[in-house]
């Protein structure tokens, strides 16, 4: 009878990591992805032949959460075997058109490679790969081997195995078949038959890095060629050491995989939860605000590129697309430009003559911005006080994110100027800095654990990674509280927004809030509100019984002084802004590799790509 109990290899140097825990870290760190692979319902024939050659016919299904053009085993093996691929190799299931190749192993490894490659990527597909082998045997006088490993160890996981090894006639004890699951902790079912000339190997999963090696000790008077030296008895004792060896590694296995590993990310995650949110409790919590909720008015005569980061506590570049846009906007109503033309031709003209000194330094920089976009020549146009929204489109693909970056500071700067300091209190930075800097070096023992564990314990420590990770950003987040005076600053900025989108607030607003308007509607994009504070107006202004000839005199500065009414206008501000926006929007802008058997030849990779 087989011996049931599964069989490893020798003593092999500690395995690296495999591909995927290297890519799954480097998701948890960095955000990137990887597709996953699976064989599914493996069926391997095998049959040894008089001559010593071996027919392989191995039949499976790769799937991948994204998608493949081909499915390959790579065949790793000495010089002294080769492998030959025969007829019947190909897809199995319905699909596109695939053909069957060898070549040599893509990866660069010594060794020979069968593909089955279809003229277009799909997501799973059934493949056939029939092959001989041929210098795979060992011939003695007293006994012949066949040492070969089937599965190639760092693989994608396989869910369902059988495996069936005809030797080329029947034979009795001593003679007698091995299987080495290596740490593999599922138990094989194996049978032999009574002939012990059929054997028999069944796996629910066999996950990567583990292989399935088969160790066939055979009667020399069913093969053709005839061997000098006696060999059987040395075989017998290496294949006693590798039954002790293979006890060894399942109990080291079945330690790193044991879930009470996971009670280390647990308790981490526990002190980092609660200190968290204690800190949160202390000093995290905004400060109350009692105000309008509706008010008619700004709090403050802010320039609107400071209203932006009293929005958000971290101000990024980002996120100051309405900032850029809200400027122009201002630089505009002021004088120092104005809108021409409709559309994609409209242009912005510069007024050079206007004193600019009394501009704050970030206004400056902004007109500054579109000085130097107006410099550059374009076709016939050579005016440098000119730039059409087309060119400033242009200029802003290599220059809007680099001028960004550094503005970005320089308006958070003046805004915490104006505010008289930092606009979170310096306790709740402090804690954020702290609990942020704990959680992130949360992240490092997980890495570690996961190198050393496997299974279960490996994924829970992965999962605590994440974890760490996620504490981390939320700490960033959530920590940070305003200071009470910028707290009210910023309610009465939020009640505003509020103000300007609601219709059954807006008409009733004071006469003073439809004159003011155009200067609101500069507010209103830093806010990133100006589209539907142009249809809330629009609908208001006649309500309230304006002046809409009035109101639309006043858009003179955005190119809208032809306007014949409010619904005109407001298209005529809606297109301008849609291009404007547009100008400047770059400104707001499978398979895998293993080693060979404990001395049984094969090994390779396999998988999809």
């Amino acid at each position: 009878m087989p011996n049931a109990a599964p069989k490893v290899p020798p003593p092999m140097p500690a395995r690296r990591p495999r591909p995927w825990l290297v890519v799954l870290i480097a998701a948890v760190l960095v955000g990137a992805a990887h597709a996953r692979f699976e064989w599914r319902d493996v069926v391997q024939d095998v049959t040894i032949d008089q001559d010593g050659s071996v027919v392989v016919v191995d039949e499976r299904t790769l799937w991948t959460d994204e998608d493949f053009g081909e499915a390959f085993i790579c065949i790793g093996h000495p010089a002294s075997v080769r492998v030959t691929l025969l007829d019947g190799s190909g897809a199995v299931s319905s699909g596109p058109a695939a053909t069957a190749v060898q070549q040599s192993c893509e990866d660069g490894s010594a060794g020979t490679e069968v593909v089955v490659r279809q003229d277009q990527r799909v997501r799973e597909r059934r493949v056939r790969f029939v092959y001989r082998l041929d210098g795979t045997v060992d011939v003695y006088r007293d006994v012949v081997q066949w040492y070969w490993n089937l599965v190639q160890l760092d693989h994608p996981p396989i869910r369902g195995y059988r495996l069936t090894v005809t030797a080329p006639g029947p034979m009795a004890a001593p003679y007698d078949a091995y299987v080495h699951r290596y740490a593999n902790p599922e138990e094989p079912r194996v049978a032999l038959s009574d002939d012990r000339r059929v054997l028999t190997v069944a796996f629910d999963r066999i996950p990567s890095g583990d292989g399935v090696e088969i160790r066939y000790l055979m009667d020399p008077a069913l093969f053709a060629e005839r061997g000098t030296r006696d060999g059987f008895e040395a075989l017998l004792r290496d294949e006693a050491r590798i039954a002790g060896v293979q006890q060894n590694q399942r109990l080291l296995r079945s330690v790193r995989g044991h879930a009470a590993w996971g009670l280390l990310p647990l308790l981490w995650m526990a002190w980092l939860a609660r200190g968290i949110w204690g800190a949160y409790q202390r000093v995290g919590r905004e400060p109350r605000t009692d105000g309008m909720k509706y008010p008619f008015e700004p709090p403050s005569d802010l320039p609107p590129a400071a209203v932006v980061p009293l929005l958000n506590q971290h101000t990024q570049s980002t996120s100051m697309g309405p900032a850029w846009f809200a400027t122009i906007m201002d630089l505009a109503r002021r004088g120092f430009a104005r809108f021409e033309g409709e559309g994609r031709r409209m242009a912005i003209v510069l007024d050079r003559g206007l004193d600019a000194s009394g501009l704050e330094a970030f206004e400056r920089q902004v007109l500054d911005y579109l000085g130097r976009a107006a410099a550059v020549p374009r076709g016939r146009d050579r005016d440098v006080d000119r730039v059409d929204l087309k060119g400033l489109e242009a200029y802003g693909k290599t220059h809007a994110q680099r001028f960004l970056s550094s503005w970005t500071p320089i308006v958070l700067k003046w805004t915490e100027g104006f505010m008289g300091g930092p606009l979170t209190t310096a306790e709740s930075r402090k804690a954020a800095r702290f609990w942020s800097g704990r959680s992130a070096l949360a992240v490092l023992p997980a890495i570690g654990l996961a190198f050393v564990t496997v299974d279960l314990a490996r994924v829970l420590a992965i999962a605590g990674g994440v974890a760490a990770l996620v504490a981390a950003i939320a700490a960033g987040a959530a920590l940070p509280a305003w200071r009470a005076e910028v707290a009210r600053e910023r309610a009465g900025w939020i009640g505003f927004r509020r103000t300007l989108t609601d219709y059954t607030r807006m008409k009733d607003a004071p006469p003073d809030f439809f004159q003011l308007w155009d200067r609101y509607y500069v507010y209103a994009a830093a806010l990133g509100v100006a589209e539907k504070y142009l249809k809330t107006l629009q609908r208001a202004a006649p309500a309230r019984g304006m002046d809409q000839q009035q109101m639309v005199r006043q858009a003179a500065w955005m190119g809208a002084a032809n306007a014949g009414n409010l619904a005109a206008m407001s298209r005529s501000i809606t297109s301008l802004s849609s291009a404007l926006a547009k100008s400047g929007a770059s400104a707001s802008s499978g398979g895998s590799s293993s080693g060979g058997g404990g001395g049984g030849g094969g090994g390779g990779s396999s998988g999809g790509r």
